[in-house]
């Protein structure tokens, strides 16, 4: 299911290199009136430099979303994005030449000239491809067969505005299915007009409820009749590939033999400790530097401790301290409130601005140091929290197989949780990571977390 998606993706990498040098060209020309201005000595050198320019570029589009297919439909969302972009492309580009005066350019207009004409540029690219996709309806059509009560949750505005089209639902027995309606050709129960179907519409992907393995003599018709090159998924692969989650309620231990306990990842181990050690020694320093004026500040703001501390639960459950700068105010019955976090009363007016630029989590860097906890993992839970959610979220204790961390794939996902019922929904969110686990996806967390200082998670 992820090679269109994965291909969709790289047309577009490959035409925004052709836009932004593009844009340059352009820019060049009517900056010094000549369309000639390539080649020359005089244009080499600004090709050089924009081009470590435009990697900077590409790595804001991806923290921002510009390669994930389905952004397309949320227009609010893209110029909202774009806008940001617009700002950080600019901010990239100033420091980089302020940072070398040496150079025999200062294209202060140009730069500008050039953001402004790729943005243009960009936009119209991304509108004509999103008009393609329509056209050609390439989105990726699935047919599933049984019915599960979070197929709801795959039926949702936000699946309609994926790059996924939920094509039939098919059901031998004649039983109708809530929300089957909302698939593009509804419930099929003829197993001729269902594989008919699978070959005239070019549905590309079978999915299968947890019920269809119980019926063993549709098990082999399906198997019979439809052809080998389609992509057969189970529902909990299914569902994890559209929200980026794991369904709590139709996984078993025997789910989590089979992705959890797998053989270990030694090299992602090594790089992720090395990663660790060398930018929270880095991060550390960072806190020292600051830590006089961040101080100064809380105390004069408010009575009470400069540092927050509290136990939490980490790997293997060891108990171990963790160590923010104190945002809130002192509360006697601060350490029976369960979701004190939730309550803005309770914020002081410095932790505010500290929350806002994520500063109160400097001396964390001190916790990465220490070994208590990683750059990326599952955020390390209270222990009075943890006790509940143990009794109440199924399987909750297998989050302490990895070693927390300072971020993770929930916080991206998710805002912070003011109940049981949301703690659940991000823990669904880091079986996510801890299933599929890597350097690799590290560093894409580390680098979609930029996100957060201009758009926070949604409910």
């Amino acid at each position: 299911m992820q090679s269109k998606k994965t291909f969709l993706s790289f047309i577009l990498f490959l035409g925004d290199i052709f836009l932004m040098y593009l844009s340059l060209f352009l820019t060049l020309a009517i900056r010094y009136h000549d369309f000639s201005f390539f080649p020359g000595s005089q244009s080499r050198i600004y090709l050089f430099n924009f081009s470590f320019i435009y990697l900077s570029w590409f790595l804001i589009l991806f923290i921002f979303d510009f390669y994930k297919i389905s952004f397309f439909k949320k227009s609010s969302d893209f110029f909202r994005n774009l806008a940001i972009f617009f700002f950080l492309a600019g901010a990239f580009g100033t420091m980089y030449f302020y940072l070398q005066p040496q150079l025999s350019i200062a294209p202060k207009r140009i730069l500008f000239y050039d953001v402004l004409i790729f943005t243009i540029l960009f936009s119209f690219w991304r509108f004509v491809f999103n008009e393609i996709i329509k056209l050609f309806n390439l989105r990726e059509k699935v047919a599933i067969i049984g019915y599960h009560q979070k197929f709801s949750e795959l039926l949702t505005d936000s699946l309609k505005e994926d790059d996924y089209e939920i094509s039939l639902f098919y059901n031998s027995d004649g039983k109708s299915f809530p929300y089957h309606k909302l698939a593009k050709f509804g419930l099929v129960n003829d197993s001729k007009k269902f594989n008919e179907l699978i070959e005239k519409e070019g549905i590309s992907t079978i999915s299968f409820s947890p019920e269809f393995y119980k019926n063993e003599e549709l098990v082999k018709e399906i198997f019979l009749n439809l052809p080998l090159k389609l992509n057969f998924i189970n529902f909990v692969d299914l569902y994890e590939s559209f929200t980026k989650k794991v369904p709590l309620e139709v996984i078993d231990e025997l789910w989590f033999l089979e992705n959890i306990y797998r053989i270990e990842r030694k090299i992602d181990d090594i790089l992720k400790f090395g990663f660790d050690i060398f930018f929270s020694s880095i991060g550390f320093l960072i806190f020292i530097i600051f830590s006089p004026f961040v101080a100064l500040t809380i105390k004069l703001d408010s009575d009470g401790p400069i540092l927050f501390t509290q136990k939490r639960v980490g790997k293997n459950r060891k108990i171990f301290t963790l160590y923010k700068f104190r945002t809130m105010k002192v509360n006697t019955n601060q350490d029976k409130e369960l979701w004190r976090e939730k309550d803005p009363s309770q914020v002081t007016d410095v932790g505010k601005i500290l929350r806002k630029f994520y500063l109160d989590e400097l001396p964390q860097f001190f916790n990465i140091l220490k070994g208590d906890i990683s750059f990326v993992g599952p955020r390390p839970e209270w222990v009075a929290l943890a006790k509940i959610f143990e009794k109440e979220i199924p399987f909750y204790s297998f989050r302490y197989i990895v070693k927390p961390g300072l971020i993770g794939w929930a916080q991206l996902s998710f805002p912070a949780s003011g109940s049981t019922r949301e703690a659940k929904e991000k823990f669904q969110y880091d079986l996510y990571y801890i299933k599929n686990r890597s350097f690799w996806l590290d560093l894409i967390i580390l680098f979609k977390a930029v996100k957060l200082f201009f758009i926070p998670p949604k409910q």
